[in-house]
């Protein structure tokens, strides 16, 4: 890990990536603006947007450089540097470390360990910093978004910046109350940042710079003349089976759903507003034609928590997806 002096020199004469992993209302998108906005030099922030609604992948993007000519780029960041995992569940959905530096630092809002991170991504030759972001963000800021905590350990491995310079950005972003807390929170990320560093001890080499062709494409999918009707959905189900009720949209969620049947009066509000059609219903062998509730399907539960509302029994309640963190500070 470079100190700060090392980073300055090095960001000098090169150009130091950084992307940004997160789902839609993480706040991806404001974490790299953040970053140009608390370096003190040239810097571009781009973002990348899939469907562009609440818990789906984004990708955000950060040149940052002392060098104006190197950050006059519009393409996305093919070789980042230093990665930043705003939820863990990406880990096992998106190639986070797609292009990554060797040497590189993947940081990453988890209560896992450096062990289980490295089996999850099939990876052993990375530094890793965890950071129990959901935790702080909870008792910080009393709602479950991350991005500014992550740059507080991003501040911890990098150098990049300095954690004044990151709460001047935040300062300028935020007002008043809000921008207090967030101080709070990314002061205490810092602290609380656990740092793995891999045995190889590969140092990054901030010189290369470049695109890796077709990275992103691989190679069998289907060509412009065979390019499925309907759009989204490929019509082969040797590449996936077929229909969105095969997709795994319950992970975009930060919240499991918890459903009491004890207290469940079988009112139906919930199925009723239910958006993603996750309240799940059987036929009633008491009462011929009648249907009953018989739980949450969790695989498409996006955890909208429209049921929670409307349920006049309390009977579904939710529970944060994210436990301890694996290094958290023990509660005095």
């Amino acid at each position: 890990m470079l100190d700060a002096n090392q980073m300055k020199d090095v960001l000098k004469n090169n150009c130091v990536n950084l992307r940004f992993h997160a789902r839609g209302g993480q706040g991806g998108v404001t974490a790299a603006d953040l970053c140009v906005e608390a370096y003190d030099g040239f810097g571009v922030s781009q973002p990348k947007f899939g469907a562009e609604r609440m818990g789906s992948p984004t990708m955000s993007f950060v040149r940052l450089s002392k060098n104006y000519d190197l950050v006059r780029s519009n393409e996305q960041v093919y070789s980042p540097h230093f990665v930043s995992v705003l939820d863990e569940s990406l880990l096992s959905e998106i190639d986070v470390t797609a292009g990554m530096a060797e040497g590189g630092w993947l940081i990453v809002n988890t209560t896992m360990n450096q062990t289980e991170i490295e089996m999850t991504l099939g990876k052993k030759n990375l530094n890793i910093a965890t950071i129990d972001a959901t935790n702080i963000a909870m008792e910080v800021l009393g709602r479950n978004i991350t991005n500014t905590i992550i740059l507080g350990a991003l501040v911890r491995v990098s150098n990049i910046f300095t954690m004044d310079e990151l709460a001047d950005a935040i300062m300028a972003r935020f007002k008043g109350e809000l921008a207090g807390k967030n101080v709070k929170a990314i002061k205490r990320a810092f602290e609380e940042t656990c740092l793995y560093e891999s045995p190889s001890s590969i140092k990054i080499d901030f010189t290369k710079d470049t695109k890796v062709p077709w990275q992103q494409v691989s190679l069998g999918l289907p060509g412009y003349k065979d390019l499925d009707l309907a759009g989204v959905w490929y019509t082969d189900t040797n590449i996936i089976k077929v229909g969105s009720d095969q997709v795994n949209t319950g992970s975009w969620g930060e919240w499991n759903i918890i459903w009491d049947e004890e207290k469940c009066t079988n009112c139906a509000q919930c199925w009723y507003i239910c958006p993603d059609f996750a309240i799940v219903i059987v036929k009633d062998d008491e009462k011929a034609g009648k249907y009953k509730m018989a739980g949450i399907d969790q695989f498409h539960c996006k955890s909208c928590q429209n049921c929670i509302e409307v349920c006049p029994v309390k009977a579904i309640s939710k529970e944060l997806k994210q436990g301890p963190g694996s290094c958290a500070v023990p509660e005095s």
